[in-house]
């Protein structure tokens, strides 16, 4: 047990006292310029567990508090409560109101999710991640997702665990899933957002998935035409182009270019035998009908899969300009680069050895898709990966902490 955790040890009688003699009866300067390189990393995430604690314990007395100022006719949280909480925090009412709303879910949709959090298993992020890709469908279903998706949850990003609930809601309600793609389609908007110095943000919502990666990616196809000459990264590069489209100015960026997006959907599906959703590179899952419409427009490839674990066997050839088949076969196998928890699409990595050439061969069991990022650490600085059977990968740190990385099915 690291100092920190020891927090908890105390009293649960007077919460402001015990918060306060911890912090009275350690140097906490001190206590942290003695730990090595490895045992900082213990305190680092020892310091997650005990916020994430901390959040759960305020999350069961919001929903006390909700408990103690129900409405009038006793069914719910009375509408003036979160004027009692927003000062006392120093937040906007909306603020409060969400605190409250989502200790409120917590306590009664999401028992698990809360368990998690006081375990310090997930953030209060994650958290509230779960409670928002679940709060369109029933309790009972809210319930069977949040099964399906904390058992790994600990070990996913916030960006992993969203694709794990987008596949979750789809298996446990396809049929709702696209009256739910339609109902989130007719909020979508634009939105100004003045920012600090002179600056502001400009941020389109509830888009349809496949249009807004398709934009994306012709931004970032633009962007990386013009070459970085001009001493501009590739995002400043990518913010000017958005402008340069939408304001109707010259990009100068050489010939007319195609965004390309990546879509994975079951024959059984196109032929109207099932409702399977589709796989958007980059994205998730999206809709059969959605997966459907963009199929038909577009260049097929076949890819072979096993029945059971979902892992690529083959993949067909007739692609437009299409890399070796090998190439081919790792990048639908990965999905993603390899490295834990990163989630830049496999068409956009390197396919790397992890036994350099001519010492390791040229096989699907010792190539896999790392992005630039990830390739560079990987070749400049003291890390190690490991191939083992069924696609997964595991990772030495340079302190000798242990990651694995497994592909998606």
């Amino acid at each position: 047990m690291t100092s920190i955790e020891h927090m908890f040890d105390a009293s649960v009688a007077e919460p402001s006292s015990w918060v306060d003699d911890y912090f009275e009866s350690l140097d906490i300067e001190a206590e942290v310029a003695k730990l090595n390189c490895d045992s900082v990393l213990d305190e680092i995430l020892a310091c997650e567990r005990v916020i994430a604690a901390a959040q759960a314990r305020q999350l069961r007395a919001l929903a006390r508090f909700a408990e103690l100022r129900p409405n009038r006719l006793g069914e719910s949280v009375d509408e003036f409560a979160a004027d009692e909480i927003a000062p006392l925090l120093r937040i906007s009412h909306n603020a409060a109101q969400a605190r409250i709303d989502l200790a409120v879910e917590m306590t009664g949709r999401l028992p698990g999710t809360l368990a998690a959090l006081d375990r310090g298993e997930v953030d209060l992020y994650k958290a509230r991640i779960i409670a928002e890709h679940t709060r369109t469908i029933s309790a009972g279903q809210a319930a069977a997702v949040e099964e399906q998706v904390l058992e790994r949850a600990a070990d996913q990003t916030p960006g992993q665990l969203r694709a794990a609930l987008r596949r979750a809601v789809f298996r446990i309600d396809p049929h709702g899933a696209e009256d739910r793609r339609r109902e989130r389609l007719r909020e979508r908007a634009v939105v100004l957002h003045p920012g600090a110095d002179g600056t502001a943000e400009l941020t389109a919502t509830n888009l349809d998935a496949a249009d807004a990666t398709a934009a994306y990616q012709r931004l970032d196809t633009y962007a990386r035409a013009m070459g970085g000459h001009d001493g501009r990264t590739v995002d400043q590069r990518r913010a000017d182009v958005l402008i340069d489209l939408i304001l109707g100015r010259n990009l100068n960026s050489g010939p007319h270019l195609k965004a390309q997006v990546h879509v994975t959907v079951a024959a059984s599906t196109l032929l109207g035998l099932d409702d399977q959703p589709g796989e958007l590179a980059g994205y998730g899952p999206i809709t059969a009908q959605a997966a459907r419409q963009l199929a038909a427009d577009g260049t097929w490839r076949r890819i072979l899969t096993d029945p059971l674990s979902g892992a690529v066997l083959d993949v067909g050839r007739t692609t437009y300009r299409p890399p070796t088949a090998l190439a081919d076969h790792v990048r639908m196998r990965d999905r993603a680069c390899r490295f834990p928890g990163c989630r830049v699409p496999a068409h956009r990595c390197d396919v790397d050895h992890g036994e350099p050439y001519p010492l390791g061969p040229t096989s699907a069991g010792n190539l896999c898709c790392l992005c630039r990022h990830h390739h560079r650490l990987k070749h400049e600085r003291n890390w190690s990966v490991e191939h083992r059977r069924g696609g997964v990968m595991s990772w030495t740190s340079p302190t000798g902490r242990n990651y694995h990385s497994a592909p998606e099915p």
